[in-house]
Formats: C-alpha cells, structure tokens, sequence
C-alpha cells in the first residue's frame, strides 16, 4: 500500500519520501482534492448544520409546561412576592469576568512553557514582563474592591 492510500501516517510517510520537512505536504493533497473555498463552505455548512440540530432537537426535548408564563421565574419554583426593586447584587459575575480575564494568561503561560528553552533570556523577560503587567492589574483590582465579596456598603465607590 503506497503512502497515498493511508490516513494520518501518510503526510510523514510521503514528507520522508519527498526529503520535506514534516508538514511541508499539505494533508488535503493526501486524502481527497478539495478547493480550499469548498472547504471553508463545507466546514460552515457542517458547522450550522450541528448548531441547528442542536436547537431543533432541544426545543423537541424540553419540558412543555401547559399555561407557563414567561415573566415568571422558574429556577426555583417559588412566585415572587413583589415586583423586582432594581438590579441585584451579583458580585460572582465579576469574579467570572476576572476567571476569564486571568484564566487566559495561564494558556498564554503554558504556551510559553513549551518554547522556553529555544526563547531565551529575552523569552525569559518577555514573560516577566507578561506577568508583571497581570500581577498589576490583580494588585488594582485587589485595591479598587473588586475583589470583595461584601455589600456595596463595602466596596469603595
């Protein structure tokens, strides 16, 4: 069987052959010709083709609750005594704005992690700076009150 007919192990096979590097060969050459704008077509088309069974089959499975309302919660099944004063206090919106914000600069880390040793002292302070400006933001953030978990009574306005 030649390199052409396998899956994966082929573009190494056909990238040894050839004397290229290994991703060198395109893997699309390998399995079928394909345009790449067909590609990109049938991605998209595949891609909001799952999203929409998705919805379709959710909306067919969900709960139908015969005379629901829908200005009336549901989460916990108990009716509200009186209409709402205004926004609530929901301090963990922040804080998983802020796990979002510094949860990336770990994948950023992770990354760097990798290429460590070929970056260098200049990777090496590339990343110090990196952290230093995270650890700046954590510091104003920590000051600013964002971090409490008290009332608006102890947060700093």
């Amino acid at each position: 069987m030649s390199a052409t007919h396998l899956s994966i192990p082929c573009v190494a096979v056909a990238a040894a052959q050839s004397g290229q590097a290994f991703g060198a060969l395109p893997l699309g050459d390998f399995l079928f010709p394909i345009a790449p704008g067909a590609a990109l077509a049938i991605h998209v088309a595949l891609s909001a083709g799952i999203v929409a069974a998705i919805v379709v089959v959710a909306a067919w499975l969900r709960e139908k609750r015969a005379g629901a309302r829908p200005d009336v919660p549901y989460e916990s099944g108990i009716l509200p005594a009186a209409p709402p004063q205004g926004p609530q206090n929901a301090p963990y919106f922040l804080i998983a704005a802020l796990f979002v914000i510094f949860d990336m600069e770990a994948a950023i880390l992770f990354a760097w992690a990798v290429a460590a040793r070929d970056a260098g002292w200049l990777g090496l302070a590339e990343a110090a700076i990196f952290i230093g400006v995270l650890l700046l933001a954590l510091i104003y953030l920590w000051v600013d009150g964002a971090l409490d978990w008290g009332g608006p009574r102890q947060r700093k306005k």
